[in-house]
C-alpha cells in the first residue's frame, strides 16, 4: 500500500507540474475555453440551416453536434497534448529526469495524460453550460448526472491511443502527425458532426472498433436524449473492454520504446 501511495503522489506532482507551467501563461486557460465557446457559436447559427430526417430540428442537430464537439476535445486531449509535452520534455532536456527517477520513465508518460484530460473536463464542462445558457441547450434531469462517469469510462477509453502516441515520440522523435491522422479518422468515423448512418457501409464497421463512437452515443442519449443504435449495457461493454484490451498493449509498447531507446543509447535524443 505504501508503494501505492508513494505513486500517487508522484503523479499528483507530475499533475502539479503541468498545471504550473500552463497557468504560467495567464491568458492560456481563457484562450482554451473562448476557443471551444466560439466553435460552439459558430455551430449553434450551422444548425439554423439544418433540415434533415436523419437529424430533425435544428435543435436537435445542435445538440448533437454540441456533445460530439465536446467528447473529440477529450479524445484530443488524451492525444495531442501528451505527445506534445514529452515532446517539449525532450527538446528541452528534461526528458532524462524521468527517465532516472524512480517513478520511472513509463509512469511519468502515463501521468503526463493526468493534467491534459482534467483541463479537457473543465472545459467540457464550462462549455457546456454556455450552451445551455446563451443558446437553449435543454440537458435531461436528473439523467444528466450519470455524464459524468460516461465521461470518465470514455476517457479511459481514450488514454491507450495517447500512450501509444508517446511510445511512437520516444522511438521516432517526432510528434502529433499520427494523433492528427487519429483524429481526423476518428472525426469522420464516430459520428462527431453527422450520424454513422450516413457513411458508406463499406467503412460504417470502422465506427465500432475505436472508442469515440460509443462513447458520444452513451452521453448524447444520456443528456440530451438522442436515441441509442445499440443497447445501453452493449455500448457500456465496449468502453469497458476497449482500455481493458488497449491498456496492456499500450504499457507494453511505451516499456518497449524506453527499452528500445537505452538500448540504442537514442532515449534522450531529440
Amino acid at each position: 500500500m505504501s508503494a501505492l501511495i508513494l505513486h500517487a503522489q508522484a503523479a499528483a506532482a507530475v499533475f502539479r507540474r503541468d498545471l504550473a507551467i500552463f497557468t504560467s501563461y495567464r491568458m492560456r486557460l481563457v484562450t482554451t475555453v473562448v476557443a471551444t465557446l466560439v466553435t460552439l457559436t459558430i455551430f449553434y447559427y450551422v444548425s439554423r440551416l439544418v433540415r434533415s430526417e436523419a437529424i430533425g430540428s435544428p435543435d436537435a442537430y445542435y445538440a448533437f453536434a454540441v456533445i460530439g464537439i465536446l467528447s473529440l476535445s477529450v479524445l484530443s486531449a488524451a492525444l495531442s497534448r501528451p505527445v506534445a509535452t514529452l515532446r517539449s520534455e525532450q527538446l528541452a532536456g528534461t526528458f532524462e529526469r524521468m527517465v532516472v527517477s524512480p517513478f520511472g520513465a513509463v509512469r511519468c508518460v502515463i501521468s503526463l495524460l493526468l493534467f491534459p484530460l482534467a483541463l479537457a473536463f473543465v472545459t467540457a464542462t464550462v462549455s457546456l453550460f454556455f450552451a445551455v445558457v446563451l443558446f437553449g441547450l435543454r440537458l435531461r434531469w436528473p439523467e444528466a448526472l450519470a455524464g459524468i462517469p460516461v465521461a470518465l469510462l470514455g476517457a479511459l477509453a481514450f488514454a491507450p491511443l495517447g500512450l501509444l502516441m508517446t511510445a511512437a515520440v520516444i522511438v521516432f522523435k517526432q510528434t502529433n502527425a499520427g494523433a492528427t491522422f487519429v483524429l481526423t479518422a476518428c472525426t469522420l468515423l464516430a459520428g462527431v458532426y453527422f450520424p454513422v448512418s450516413l457513411l458508406p457501409a463499406g467503412v460504417r464497421w470502422a465506427s465500432e472498433v475505436q472508442p469515440l463512437t460509443p462513447s458520444v452515443d452513451l452521453l448524447r442519449n444520456i443528456l440530451v436524449g438522442t436515441p441509442l443504435d445499440d443497447a445501453v449495457p452493449v455500448a457500456l461493454l465496449k468502453l469497458v473492454l476497449f482500455p481493458a484490451v488497449m491498456f496492456p498493449v499500450a504499457i507494453c509498447a511505451l516499456r518497449a520504446a524506453v527499452r528500445h531507446g537505452r538500448r540504442r543509447g537514442t532515449i534522450t535524443e531529440y
